[in-house]
């Protein structure tokens, strides 16, 4: 018995453990059959199920034991070699059934109601898949087959083999039809219902997350009860929700479980009595009474609602009650009324918004050097109209509503089935034609608030054409630039530009200082040669003039004149070495001998050489 109740704990932990992996990577990941489990919530119903069981089950396997170890005669626990609980002695019974209950049911109970009420709720708006959806319910509802075999297995097992058994059976019940709940509901999913699928999973979850709660009051209020006696002590499996449910399910009716349970008798209960006559007939009246209400009609006031009458459109409600037709002769499409929205050329506009004082993400950097995920990319003309093309990145952002006319709501609910897919696509074309016929520094040198209204104006055209009922706000070009892969060239190119401009300007600079330096120094050599030409000319007026002077002089008196400038080159000529003066006065044997031998070995004079 303890090895049955080992197997039914560890396959229940690791079939709730795969259902709850698999709702929790279900969100935002991509597949058909995990887009259905993030859309449907299917895991809540199930998972919360089949973990009220397993603390159920775990809380028995742990007094099953116990049970075990005393019929056996086996020491249920030692400390440093030391037998606490000897063997075959009924309190190791006793104490499994008080504080080991409150451990071991009371985070599986607290995990189950987390499941039923923490799990990632689905999206009623959206539309099911009807292949993964039939998939998935048929899944759960072939997953039956083995927990009713479980159910079976419990019911088959005697009380006094195992007492905990009918409790358990009950839980083994609860999880069979949420199991056979979530895959019926999984179904009509499927079959065009994903509403109801949605909300009823939501709320049918809460029945097991109820069983976890009173299992977990149980085995936590058995912390503060004395031991009971070996042979009275049993796990935390009871539940009264669950009991209820198993054998209201077995008598077809919940009228003789809470006789049993509560003392409540509903068969004598003359109120009872009257419900069940009066039941057809106001049931009938209230069936008429909802099909009379499908004949209002509430718009709300950002919304207005094209009323169809036999599937023909009749005419455009503003917002209000209005009556019409009941369903199905009567029907009504909402349209928006007044609501902008925001569109990005390419991906998702970004929804955050951030306080004043917070800290930006990285993902709001607008830097052109990184890619953008926001921005799409266009062909652009070559340079001077040659053949080629460039690129150029843009982030343009579409603000848009539908009109605010009668002719335009119709439009809009008739006309496209995704407009928001509709205006990305015009814009998209529209603006691959505007790019496509500049060159890239027309596309970026030009005003962008006059490149945003003729996109809008180009835009809006060809919504007007395609008679789908929008209205473009407005158009707002929040970055354009050469793509980020050429930032690096681009940067590149800017360095060789400033380079080459330091370059040019050193080289005048140089260019302006050698000329300067070339000017004065001709300058100098000219005003030099001038000067010299100046003293050149006084020097030969001077000596023509001394000359004309001698000529005059010679011309007057010649004698005189001759021996004065005798003289004079006698006097340059004498002072110009050693001077020798002879007087006939001195006596013979005084008179200086005068050698004008050469000395030895020194070089005759030309003359003597040429004698």
């Amino acid at each position: 018995m303890v090895r049955l109740l080992q197997a039914l704990t560890l396959g229940g932990m690791t079939l709730s453990a795969i259902l709850a992996l698999l709702q929790l990577r279900a969100a935002g990941a991509a597949g058909p059959l995990l887009a259905e489990i993030a859309r449907a919530r299917l895991s809540a119903l199930p998972v919360a199920a089949l973990l009220a069981t397993v603390a159920g089950l775990a809380g028995t396997l742990a007094v099953a034991r116990a049970r075990w170890r005393a019929d056996t005669f086996a020491p249920a626990m030692t400390w440093r070699r030391r037998i606490v609980w000897p063997a075959g002695s009924p309190l190791q019974v006793r104490k499994s059934a008080r504080w080991p209950q409150a451990l071991l049911v009371t985070p599986l109970a607290a995990l189950g109601i987390a499941a039923a009420l923490l799990f990632p709720a689905g999206d009623p708006a959206l539309p099911a898949l009807p292949q993964a959806a039939w998939l998935l319910g048929g899944g759960l509802l072939a997953l039956c087959f083995p927990l009713l075999v479980g159910e079976r297995l419990l019911a088959a097992v005697p009380p006094a083999q195992l007492p905990e058994a009918p409790w358990l059976r009950a839980l083994a019940v609860l999880v069979t039809l949420a199991f056979a709940a979530a895959g019926v509901l999984e179904l009509a999913a499927g079959f065009g219902l994903p509403w109801l699928a949605s909300r009823l999973s939501a709320l049918l979850a809460l029945l097991p997350a109820a069983v976890a709660a009173e299992l977990a009051g149980r085995a936590i209020g058995r912390c503060f009860l004395p031991p009971p006696p070996a042979d009275a002590a049993r796990g935390a499996a009871n539940s009264m929700l669950a009991r209820l449910l198993a054998e209201g399910a077995a008598a077809r009716g919940l009228a003789e479980p809470m006789r049993r349970h509560l003392g409540i008798d509903f068969a004598r209960s003359w109120a009872l009595a009257y419900v069940r006559a009066a039941f057809a007939p106001l049931a009938l009246l209230l069936v008429l009474i909802a099909w009379g209400l499908s004949g209002v009609a509430i718009v709300p006031l950002d919304q207005r609602a094209v009323y169809e009458r036999f599937g023909a459109p009749v005419r455009v409600l503003p917002p209000g009650i209005h009556l019409m037709l009941p369903w199905p002769f009567g029907r009504v499409r909402g349209v928006e009324f007044g609501p902008v929205h925001e569109l990005a050329l390419k991906g998702a506009a970004s929804a955050d918004r951030l306080a004043a004082e917070a800290v930006p993400p990285s993902a709001a950097d607008r830097l052109w050097e990184q890619e953008n995920p926001a921005e799409a990319w266009f062909l652009v003309a070559a340079h001077d109209r040659q053949q080629g093309f460039q690129m150029v990145s843009a982030d343009i952002r579409l603000f848009w509503r539908v009109g605010l006319t009668d002719a335009d709501a119709l439009h809009a609910a008739y006309g496209a089935v995704d407009p928001a897919g509709l205006l990305r696509q015009s814009a998209g074309r529209v603006a691959a034609a505007f790019f496509a016929a500049r060159t890239l520094d027309e596309s970026l040198g030009e005003n962008r608030e006059a490149m945003a209204g003729a996109l809008r104006t180009n835009v809006q055209r060809e919504l007007d054409a395609a008679g789908v009922g929008l209205e473009l706000s407005a158009v707002v070009i929040e970055a354009l630039h050469p793509p980020g892969g050429a930032a690096g060239a681009y940067h590149a190119v800017q360095a060789a530009q400033i380079d080459a401009d330091a370059s040019i300007s050193a080289e005048r600079g140089h260019a302006f200082a050698t000329l300067s330096e070339q000017q004065q120094a001709a300058t100098g050599l000219l005003r030099r040669a001038t000067a010299g030409a100046e003293e050149t000319l006084s020097a030969a007026r001077a000596d023509a003039t001394r000359f004309a002077a001698d000529r005059d002089a010679d011309h007057g008196g010649a004698p005189p004149y001759r021996m004065e400038r005798r003289l004079s080159a006698l006097q340059t000529i004498l002072t110009a070495g050693p001077l020798t003066v002879l007087d006939h006065r001195i006596p013979p044997q005084a008179v200086p001998l005068l050698d004008f031998r050469p000395p030895p070995g020194a070089a005759l004079p030309i003359e003597e050489q040429l004698r």
